[in-house]
């Protein structure tokens, strides 16, 4: 990386990187307290469905 701002694309890209993970985490710890995929789906405004196809096979559910 030879300018500044690529450096900054970088580390932004790095902790996109590691919000996405614990997303993921937080969401296989929900279901795994309980929470349905209605749930999670309520958190992100969008369908049991929805979240489902979102993070189901990143949690392990598929």
């Amino acid at each position: 990386m030879t300018t500044p701002g690529l450096h900054v694309l970088a580390e932004a890209a790095a902790a996109a990187a590691r919000a996405d993970a614990a997303v993921v985490d937080a969401v296989a710890a929900a279901l795994g307290s309980g929470a349905t995929w209605a749930d999670v789906g309520k958190v992100f405004g969008v369908s049991r469905q929805a979240a489902w196809e979102r993070f189901a096979a990143k949690v392990g559910e598929l």
